[in-house]
């Protein structure tokens, strides 16, 4: 478990602060699902899968305030693919909130799996915290890439809510994560998402999905966080494409009115793994 402290509160403080005044906060990433509710990457079938990290997470979890589901959620980009998600989503009972990876058609994905409680916002205020989600999509390619929209979206609800601890959500890495193959895929222009968010000391911490493996670094006040897949996970400080034998997992985190986030990653035990551990790629 990971606290970062983010304010000059003391540990009796955040301990105070763990009240109706904090948000417990799911992120859940790469499900990887397919037209086919059979469909399987890697020998592993992605839905099943989610199925079971939903119901770990609904069992074993303090009562969630939402969720954020950080891309490549259907392999395909199918309809049906999004049909399927959005109707495991709807068992956290709880607003969720999703965002494309290189995986997923952002149009598709609008158009299938939005409406209450799930949707696909640009950001969200919810007690003292702001929420942004960037889609750092770039079709044709498994590089991230954010756009001049995106990136002026950013810096203007960032300058709309100063006094908004904040968290900002993509599918790509914004730094290397020192596997080799891995960062040709980091989000391109990550200066110039870097140059905008240096400019704001609210911003809390900067959230990826994408790389299926836990990873914790810092910039400048900001906790940067990797999360494991909802299906096979990565080989972590790997030169060429690596599977690792871990369980499918998620990522939760607490987020505390003094800007203080509490976070851990889970995954799933007792998990019987089919996945081919010698596979050179998918």
């Amino acid at each position: 478990m990971t606290i970062a402290e983010c304010s000059a509160n003391s540990a009796n403080d955040d301990n105070r602060d763990l009240s109706s005044d904090s948000l417990n906060v799911l992120q859940l990433s790469d499900s990887h699902l397919f037209a086919d509710p059979e469909g399987q990457l890697l020998g592993m079938q992605t839905l099943a899968s989610l199925r079971r990290v939903i119901k770990d997470a609904n069992e074993t979890l303090p009562p969630i305030d939402l969720a954020l589901v950080t891309g490549d959620l259907v392999h395909d980009a199918s309809p049906a693919g999004y049909s399927l998600l959005k109707k495991e989503l709807l068992h956290l009972n709880t607003p969720t909130y999703c965002l494309p990876g290189n995986h997923d058609d952002p149009e598709i994905l609008k158009r299938s799996i939005s409406g209450s409680p799930i949707g696909t916002p640009f950001s969200i205020q919810k007690k003292s915290w702001s929420i942004i989600l960037l889609d750092s999509n770039l079709p044709g390619s498994t590089k991230g890439h954010l756009n001049d929209e995106q990136l002026s979206n950013l810096q203007q609800t960032l300058s709309h809510f100063p006094n908004h601890h904040t968290l900002i959500w993509l599918h790509h890495h914004t730094m290397p994560v020192k596997s080799k193959w891995l960062d040709t895929m980091i989000l391109k222009n990550a200066d110039d998402f870097f140059a905008i968010t240096d400019q704001h000391p609210q911003i809390k911490g900067i959230i990826c999905g994408h790389i299926h493996q836990a990873f914790e670094e810092k910039h400048k006040n900001a906790l940067l966080l990797g999360s494991p897949s909802t299906c096979f996970q990565f080989k972590p400080n790997s030169t060429d494409f690596g599977i690792d034998n871990k369980a499918p997992g998620y990522r939760q985190l607490t987020l505390l009115p003094n800007g203080a986030i509490i976070t851990k990653v889970v995954h799933l035990k007792h998990f019987s793994n089919s996945i081919d551990l010698s596979s050179s790629g998918y």
